[in-house]
């Protein structure tokens, strides 16, 4: 009699836990779709728990005054990123950047005919193995400006592409608008990167243009326009970079690179 009952026991006992398995009893919890976003991208979390994942309030922000290979120092100048606050271009302490910043243009054609184009190529090469920053004025922008020389004589060079005499008087009722504000900009080379700049030019003489005063910034002097092709012969083209804050000597190897071209028929 006791046999049977614990028998009939047991059997209840297996009924109700097979109940309870096929019931889904044993399952775990449903996933809520609030969890189910949070782990759907498939990240780490640490990553955007502490802000510096991707878009995260602390993600670091690229420098973009900072390149290996700058196609184009002039655009990048015109970032306000680049500019220092409160520095002035004469404020800065010149810095001996020999053996680490080479400055050099090249000219493409070399050889051009009378009021022939030529494109010029300024090249801030940075010769060592750790960044360099470099300094520029921009007076709203980084000027580069060309000037011509003959070849020196016995009276030494002279300028061949400026007009001759003395600049006229402004038309009446006109005058330059006044000088623009003189700030500094620096960018960072990285090691063994360069910065270039192009400047177009023409192997032309100029002549004073009185009638563009209006349009003309004083900063950039007295406006000047093309007036016909410079004749025939060798001269030295040396451009006037903005940069400033290195030292230098007499020739302004550094600020003021040279190339030599041939104008010919």
């Amino acid at each position: 009699m006791h046999r049977l009952i614990r028998s009939s026991l047991n059997a209840s006992l297996f009924g109700l836990l097979v109940l309870a398995i096929g019931c889904g009893g044993g399952n775990k919890p449903a996933t809520t779709s609030a969890d189910s976003d949070a782990g759907s991208d498939g990240g780490d979390d640490t990553a955007s728990a502490d802000g510096k994942g991707d878009g995260g309030p602390g993600a670091e922000k690229k420098d973009e005054c900072i390149g290996f290979d700058i196609a184009n120092v002039e655009d990048l100048l015109l970032k306000s990123a680049c500019e220092e606050p409160n520095t002035k271009p004469d404020s800065l302490t010149p810095i001996d950047l020999k053996g680490k910043l080479e400055v050099i243009v090249s000219a493409s054609p070399m050889k051009v005919a009378p009021g022939g184009k030529s494109d010029l190529l300024v090249t801030f090469a940075n010769k060592s193995k750790d960044p360099l920053i470099l300094h520029f004025r921009i007076d709203p922008v980084a000027r580069f400006d060309v000037e011509v020389w003959d070849q020196p004589t016995k009276k030494g060079p002279k300028r061949a592409d400026l007009p001759t005499g003395a600049a006229p008087p402004p038309p009446k009722g006109m005058s330059q608008p006044g000088p623009s504000e003189v700030k500094s900009a620096k960018i960072t080379i990285a090691a063994n990167g360069s910065a270039r700049a192009r400047i177009p030019w023409e192997a032309v003489k100029m002549k004073w243009a009185p009638e563009k005063v209006r349009g003309t910034p004083s900063e950039r002097g007295f406006p000047r326009t093309p007036a016909g092709p410079l004749p025939k012969g060798k001269y030295t083209v040396k451009v006037v970079t903005p940069l400033v804050g290195v030292s230098e000597g007499v020739d302004h190897e550094m600020s003021t690179p040279r190339v030599e071209i041939e104008i010919g028929g």
